[in-house]
């Protein structure tokens, strides 16, 4: 780039900063105003002697102050969020410019693209173009040449003129890239190559191609985005998130989208993105408590990681077996069948001595549907039974009233004409509600006693009764009356709940994330779609991470069993998060065989990952943190939560201990379990014998595989022995270094 031109953009650079800051003393001159008048309207409405409320002019005062004082905190709060956007845009008010002439007018135009939008109010004047608008989809999709962007429907065609990326940092421009694909990986490479701390970063000027199409994708449909390890999954599911509410302002907020997560940490990794985005924080939960949420009192469960702990034990099969039928899609199939045409027992009604309709003709009836729940079964029989005693009283109208007047004058208290019909229509009400009370009285199904049944029943159905499942089914019963779960009855018995309308799913959530997707059973995303009816879904999901055949999603089509043929499927073919080194050993580690093909990594050399063999492995632990003070995230992952507890009693107060999946990263070194680790990155990572904890587990490469990829930069083995035999060929991945 010539030095005139780069003058031209320092100019436009001061403008652009000039227009914020100027809107930024306009935000601070209007906020003390705001936060004088909202003290003033709150003080009238408390201190003044009406909010004692003497009579009805004080409500419609205080009903009209309480108004006030809203919208001036509304208005408040817009200022207060317009300040901190300005703020931030200061720093860096745009990373791109497309440059490019309308296909039919040939006219150029030029716009600049940015983490937020910046207008003039009063010229509604564009200056930068929110990375979100359609337009901006040009600076990720197309080199220069021909591309379009598409609004309403309606395809705009233009050809680009020219690209271009910008480095601004703290308010500096430090330089200016013109741009293509071949470019684009020079700059990527840069940021990839930056340090990082325990928050996940935004990354708009930095989107791929295949990304921006998965964050793109229809926002009300239901999307899975999977990928290996380091595609970028976790960042474009939150980053789909702004563009949800950014396509939908009108209907969804904050509020109504949803983050699921299987652990805290997560929670506190992601924590930055939406509100670095512009956004207010969405809802995020995890699994577990929605699941404690909804069992009674009484009743507790054991966690997720507690199972899969149990599940590696040496007499886990019999476990594992009777997971395999709960979680299976033939169980879920029979419990759904078997709730949605229960057999209900109905009552003869009557009024009087009369039969009003026969349990025979109710049944037909009522078999005469399909039904998807039990809940809607139940409704559809007391809907008949309502049906038929109206049906019969209107019918016998005139024999009902003639009989109630008969009787009334017999007892020497005759009623008039407008008193006959008022005994009438009680005498029908309280023969249906009669009705209803006897039908939920005799159908007063008790779910715990159903979720064995519903068990039993599925493997006398299939041919799989025999003593060992009548020694399952008892023993699910007595811990639902000892009130003590395993982690896959809970689920179960949540389901089996669901089916029997005894949960009110959450109807207030629109779009709902589910990071880590592929640790999932079935039968926990079954649990998931019935919570979030009114919701689309985002899955994020790497069955190559699955470190289990249990309890985890194996195939990417098993998806489509919840949540339909028509779910969107997007591929993220390229790694970017560990360096090239790191990334070879990690493709060796899962293997051709379990590697589809089309995958490929970033190209980012750094250096080999190192294969320490230590017979005091502790020993080996503070010369490698030595060398690597320069990174700003550090850890050190190990299998067991034993060996934590031993790796940080040698590590002493520097690290942060983590053990538990309701724990926050804070510390710049951590120790932390391999399966809480999942979805993380650190700059740097040991891996604390990991290899020989695994020896013999059929799951090891995959074990490996997961905490190898949580490193960006460099990578670390400490083993008290040489590579074991099946892992022998990873050899030349490693620079092998033996520690006497």
């Amino acid at each position: 780039m010539e030095r005139s031109d780069f003058q031209k953009e320092l100019e436009h650079f001061d403008e652009i900063v000039g227009i914020i800051r100027r809107k930024l003393e306009k935000l601070y001159s209007e906020k003390a105003p705001l936060q004088e008048r909202l003290l003033r309207e709150r003080k009238e409405m408390w201190e003044d002697n009406r909010h004692l409320i003497r009579d009805f002019d004080d409500v419609i005062f205080l009903n009209t102050q309480e108004t006030i004082v809203k919208s001036v905190e509304q208005q408040l709060a817009w200022n207060e969020a317009d300040i901190q956007r300005h703020t931030k845009m200061e720093k860096s008010p745009y990373f791109g410019r497309v440059d490019f002439a309308e296909g039919e007018t040939g006219e150029e135009d030029t716009i600049y693209i940015g983490t937020y939008s910046l207008t003039e109010a009063e010229s509604q004047e564009i200056y930068v173009v929110d990375w979100r608008a359609p337009i901006s989809s040009m600076f990720y999709q197309f080199d220069p040449g021909p591309a379009w962007f598409q609004v309403n429907g309606h395809k705009n065609e233009v050809e680009i003129t020219g690209k271009r990326q910008y480095r601004i940092e703290e308010g500096r421009l430090l330089a200016v890239y013109d741009t293509d694909s071949s470019m684009y990986d020079d700059i990527l490479g840069a940021a990839l190559s930056e340090y990082s701390d325990h928050k996940l970063k935004v990354i708009v000027g930095s989107i791929q191609r295949e990304q921006n199409g998965a964050i793109r994708s229809d926002t009300k449909a239901s999307c899975l985005v999977y990928g290996l390890a380091g595609s970028g999954k976790t960042s474009i599911g939150l980053h789909r998130l702004a563009y949800v509410l950014y396509c939908n302002r009108d209907t969804i907020k904050s509020e109504n989208i949803l983050i699921l997560s299987n652990n805290s940490i997560f929670g506190s990794y992601i924590s930055a993105i939406l509100p670095d985005l512009g956004e207010r924080p969405a809802k995020q939960k995890v699994f577990a408590d929605i699941l404690e949420a909804f069992l009674e009192e009484g009743l507790e469960a054991e966690d997720y990681y507690s199972q899969l702990k149990a599940l590696e034990g040496p007499f886990a099969d019999g476990r594992r077996r009777w997971i395999q039928v709960k979680y299976s899609a033939d169980m879920i199939g029979y419990c759904r069948e078997y709730f949605a045409s229960f057999p209900f027992q109905i009552p003869e009604i009557r009024y009087g001595e009369e039969v009003l309709v026969s349990p025979e003709l109710l049944r037909n009836r009522l078999d005469a549907g399909h039904y998807q729940t039990f809940q809607s079964r139940l409704e559809r029989l007391e809907h008949l039974a309502r049906k038929a005693i109206e049906d019969f009283f209107l019918l016998h109208r005139e024999e009902i009233r003639n009989g109630i007047a008969d009787s009334m004058a017999e007892q020497n208290e005759p009623l008039s004409e407008k008193e006959v019909n008022i005994r009438y229509k009680k005498d029908r009400q309280e023969c249906i509600q009669a009705a209803l009370e006897q039908i939920r009285s005799l159908n007063s199904v008790d779910s715990r006693e159903q979720m064995p049944k519903a068990f039993a029943g599925f493997l006398h159905g299939t041919g799989m009764w025999d003593g060992e499942a009548e020694r399952e089914a008892e023993r699910m019963a007595r811990s639902l009356e000892r009130g003590k779960l395993l982690y896959e009855d809970a689920l179960l018995y949540l389901f089996v709940k669901e089916l029997m309308g005894e949960v009110a799913p959450f109807s207030d959530i629109f779009h709902t994330v589910i990071d880590e997707s592929q640790d999932y059973s079935l039968l926990q995303l079954h649990i998931v779609k019935y919570l979030f009816p009114k919701s689309s879904f985002t899955l994020l999901g790497d069955i190559c991470q699955t470190v289990n055949s249990v309890t985890t999603i194996q195939r990417y089509e098993d998806y489509g069993q919840v949540f339909g043929d028509d779910l969107v499927r997007i591929r993220l073919s390229r790694c970017y998060r560990s360096s090239s080194q790191i990334n070879g050993l990690a493709f060796r580690l899962i293997g051709e065989a379990n590697r589809p093909e089309g995958y490929s990594y970033f190209d980012r050399p750094v250096k080999k990952p190192r294969y320490v063999i230590c017979r005091d492995m502790f020993s080996c632990l503070a010369p490698i943190l030595e060398g690597l003070e320069q990174y700003r995230s550090l850890a050190v992952i190990v299998d067991s939560e034993e060996d934590a507890l031993a790796v940080k009693s040698r590590l002493g107060g520097e690290a942060q201990l983590i053990l538990s999946p309701d724990d926050e990263l804070r510390g710049r070194l951590v120790v932390i379990p391999l399966l809480l680790a999942k979805g993380l990155e650190f700059d740097a990572v040991i891996l604390f014998n990991c290899i020989r904890s695994n020896a013999g587990n059929a799951h090891m490469r995959r074990k490996v595989y997961l905490g190898c990829t949580r490193a960006l930069h460099e990578l670390y083995f400490v083993e008290g022995e040489g590579l074991p035999e099946e892992l022998r060929e990873c050899e030349g991945y490693m620079e092998i270094v033996e520690d006497k």
